[in-house]
């Protein structure tokens, strides 16, 4: 009788633990990765990021002080993007794990990447900026949508 209560009790564990462990569904992906799309200003800054979304990927404005520095369109597939970031060639890349957007950003011998999420309020995305190469330290920013 005990062995009976205790392989219960273990499955009944398992069974309730395991939706922690899964990974996102795809239409819990999708809703994830729509939550990204919109208007986004820096908490106590002056950046920020405008992520609108296209048939095969998204179009990316990002802000700095009173106006963009760069306004482009890539694929969420990882293919480079040729763009131009404040009036210099860049290479950007973007593509989605799970519900975060990653974007590989080349400008010379600089590569940083770029992780974008959305906060569990749903008003609020972090952004993970971690310089590939150089000195420079990982930050983490975070941005709040904006009212239209």
């Amino acid at each position: 009788m005990k062995t009976i209560m205790y392989t219960f009790a273990a499955f009944s564990t398992i069974a309730a633990l395991s939706p922690l462990a899964m990974p996102l569904r795809a239409d819990d992906k999708a809703t994830a990765r729509a939550a990204l799309v919109g208007s986004w200003v820096q908490s106590g800054g002056a950046a920020g990021w405008v992520l609108d979304s296209r048939t095969d990927g998204l179009h990316v404005i990002q802000l700095e002080g009173s106006g963009p520095v760069a306004d482009f369109e890539c694929n969420t597939y990882g293919q480079n993007c040729e763009v131009k970031i404040a009036g210099h060639k860049a290479t950007e890349s973007m593509y989605y794990n799970g519900a975060v957007l990653i974007q590989l950003e080349t400008k010379g011998d600089q590569i940083v990447e770029r992780r974008f999420s959305i906060l569990p309020s749903g008003n609020a995305m972090k952004v993970e900026v971690t310089p590939m190469s150089g000195r420079l330290q990982k930050e983490e920013l975070e941005f709040e949508r904006t009212k239209k």
